[in-house]
Order: structure tokens, then C-alpha cells, then sequence
């Protein structure tokens, strides 16, 4: 499962001394940051909200490009060495459920628009208040810092997936409205998940139940399908 940038095309994008290099903004058109470029290389979509979240822990994340002391010779050293995240990277970022957690952002980024709208009605079938409950119980019981990781990578996955989105369904005079629907709805059933999915080792511990679990995850089950090896149908 090791996700692996090519160096050559990272380069190519910012320019073999850095002409395209920018620090402070994600960048657009031909200027872009190191991450922003990692996201157009990325061998599958949301590989790279993954890989920001293994580059944070160890260093070389989007803060470590925007610090002033960090110059192109640098970043340049760090792309020609290799950018590779391995299974041992994933595992001590997003915790035992690593594996759950990478599929679901990879799947949360490739989410349709009637993907959206099932979410939509699930999240209506669901008991609101159960379910407030239920996210109250996974914050209290989310004492490993791994489920942090996991959930910015889910939510940013979601966000651009929830952007998609709305371009496709709405025309230029909707597309506020459409985004906001689509991204609202995207955002807290990515959010449910991988909250629960990221402390699921915790079941039975804290005050996080099996019930929570449940009920965090079953937006998202409802329309995808199960989001661990072990959960029930």
C-alpha cells in the first residue's frame, strides 16, 4: 500500500530550480507549493490528503514549506531523495485502522453526486439527537492524537470531493447553494466515519459503545458499505 510521488513530474511542475515553487498559498495555474504539486501527481485521488498528514508528523509538511527558513534547495533535496509514504508511515499517523482510514479517504474523494444525496437522506433517517450523542462519546473517548490525522485527511478529501461536486450539479448562478449542500453533506459523513473509524480499537473503553460506533458510521454504510472488515451489514 506505499504511496510513492514520482520525482520527475513533482520537478517538472515546479521547475528544475524552483521557478514555480511558491510558499504561503496552495498556488494556481503554473505556481504552485510542494503539496500542491504532490496533489497533481498523486497516484490515486486522495493519496495526497494522506501523504500531508504523514509529511506533517514527520517535518516536511505544508508548514515546513510556507517557514521562511525552508528555500528551494531544500525542497528540491527532498523531492529528489524520493517522496514515499510506506505502511509504517500510515500506521503511526493514522493509528490501528490505518488501512480502514486510507481506504475511506481515497473513497470519500471519488464520491458521485447521488452518492451525496443517499448520504443526504440517510443523515435524515438517522436519530439527530442519538447521533449528537454518539459524537459526543467518540470525542471523549478519542484520547490517541492518531484520530486527529486521520480526520483532517478524511475532511480534506471530503471538501475537495464536495467541491467536485457541486460544479457538476449546479450551474454558475446555483453553484453557492450547490456547494454548500454538497460540501456540508460530504464534510459531517466523512467526519462521523473516520471519528469512529479512527478509535474503533476503542469500543467498550471510555463510554465510546458499539451503538455509537453504529450510528457514527451508518451514513456512511447505508450508501457505501461497510468502512471496516468487521462491521456488521
Amino acid at each position: 500500500m506505499n504511496i510513492k510521488i514520482d520525482s520527475k513530474k513533482v520537478l517538472g511542475l515546479l521547475g528544475e530550480n524552483g521557478e514555480r515553487w511558491v510558499q504561503g498559498q496552495w498556488g494556481g495555474g503554473q505556481q504552485m507549493c510542494l503539496h500542491g504539486a504532490i496533489r497533481q501527481c498523486q497516484p490515486q485521488p486522495g493519496d495526497a490528503y494522506l501523504i500531508e498528514q504523514v509529511a506533517q508528523l514527520r517535518g516536511w509538511g505544508t508548514d515546513w514549506n510556507d517557514d521562511r527558513n525552508t528555500g528551494w534547495t531544500q525542497v528540491r533535496d527532498l523531492i529528489v531523495s524520493g517522496i514515499e509514504v510506506t505502511d509504517a508511515d500510515l500506521a503511526e499517523t493514522f493509528g490501528p485502522q490505518w488501512k480502514q482510514i486510507v481506504a475511506l479517504v481515497r473513497r470519500v474523494a471519488v464520491l458521485t453526486t447521488d452518492e451525496i444525496n443517499r448520504m443526504d437522506a440517510a443523515l435524515a433517517a438517522a436519530r439527530a439527537a442519538a447521533l449528537a450523542a454518539a459524537r459526543a462519546a467518540a470525542w471523549d473517548a478519542a484520547l490517541d492524537a492518531a484520530s486527529d490525522a486521520a480526520l483532517d485527511a478524511a475532511l480534506a478529501a471530503a471538501r475537495e470531493a464536495a467541491w467536485d461536486v457541486a460544479w457538476d450539479v449546479a450551474s454558475d448562478a446555483a453553484l453557492d447553494a450547490a456547494w454548500d449542500v454538497a460540501w456540508d453533506v460530504a464534510w459531517d459523513a466523512a467526519l462521523a466515519a473516520a471519528r469512529a473509524l479512527a478509535i474503533r480499537d476503542l469500543i467498550g473503553q471510555h463510554g465510546f459503545t458499539q451503538q455509537h460506533y453504529d450510528l457514527l458510521t451508518e451514513q456512511w454504510r447505508t450508501v457505501i458499505g461497510p468502512i471496516h472488515p468487521d462491521d456488521a451489514a
